[in-house]
């Protein structure tokens, strides 16, 4: 099927330009500060350098762009505009707004209310919410996900950038240390967070940011204005939870650590829709240093 997407290109260009600048500004600020190691979480006592969290994402975007093998344009083509312009608004809303308020409650002390909630009620915010307005806001333009790829080598052409992804940021020289038993003494707990994380950030982060806010944005704006703006908008969600000290530092080291990943994910979702292919790189960065612990 042939994709139409009817890109204005005047913003199609602005948000190109324009995420590439933040993109290359926020490690450049980190660097400038002295500010060389970025702390995965707010709460973590390790840090990872910048090379670490750079280079993994780099080395993984290089390897997708370079194996011949890729995803044809699988966009239905784009006949209702507005309509699909609504769902995205709403969905960038929900990715920008959710965080913003945590982030504000967190500056007013109530870090142990960001804390319990971060968690429980993504289901709420990044599923049952997006569906509804989805519905509320119809298109003519269908945007199904599509679990289970037709195409055998949709399987295949995935698995070198995921693993060297995997192994770099996990195993790799600049990787960072692997978590101890003294991090989690608690086994049964860590058992539970682990199941946790896995459904609420590498499951739906990756069905919200990818499977439904960058396809849409792929669709009105093209293929790397919307890899952009949604890995923009999935560094944005780690705000509250990640805070560095400084507004401008943490703003910088979201967007060098979880931004540069989501522009990892976003090129794996948009080059071979499989979805299964961003939650698997999703589950190495979180998920695999646990499991070998």
């Amino acid at each position: 099927m042939t994709e139409k997407t009817g890109t204005r290109p005047g913003a199609a260009r602005g948000i190109l330009f324009g995420g590439l600048a933040v993109f290359v500004a926020a490690p450049a600020l980190l660097l400038a500060t002295g500010h060389d190691a970025i702390r995965p979480s707010a709460d973590s006592a390790k840090e990872l350098s910048l090379a670490g969290a750079l280079v993994p994402a780099l080395a993984g975007l290089l390897l997708i762009h370079g194996i011949p093998l890729h995803a044809p344009k699988l966009l239905p083509e784009v006949t209702d505009r507005r309509g699909l312009g609504r769902q995205a608004t709403a969905l960038a809303l929900i990715a920008f707004l959710w965080p913003l308020a945590l982030y504000l409650l967190s500056a007013a002390g109530q870090q142990a209310l960001v804390r319990d909630v971060w968690a429980l009620a993504k289901p709420l915010v990044f599923l049952a919410l997006p569906l509804i307005l989805l519905r509320a806001l119809p298109a003519r333009d269908s945007f199904r996900l599509t679990w289970r790829p037709r195409e055998t080598w949709q399987w295949l052409a995935p698995i070198p950038a995921v693993l060297v992804f995997g192994w770099l940021y996990v195993l790799g020289p600049l990787a960072p240390p692997l978590p101890t038993a003294e991090d989690y003494p608690d086994p049964v707990y860590l058992a539970v967070g682990a199941t946790l994380t896995f459904f609420t950030a590498n499951v739906l982060e990756e069905v919200f940011f990818r499977g439904m806010l960058q396809t849409r944005l792929e669709a009105l704006f093209g293929r790397w204005p919307g890899i952009l703006l949604s890995a923009l908008l999935f560094a944005w969600l780690h705000l509250p939870t990640h805070g560095q000290g400084s507004l401008p530092l943490t703003l910088g080291a979201i967007v060098a650590f979880q931004g540069f990943f989501g522009l990892f994910t976003g090129y794996l979702w948009s080059r071979y829709r499989n979805l299964w292919a961003p939650i698997a790189a999703h589950t190495a960065m979180n998920t695999l240093p646990l499991l070998l612990m």
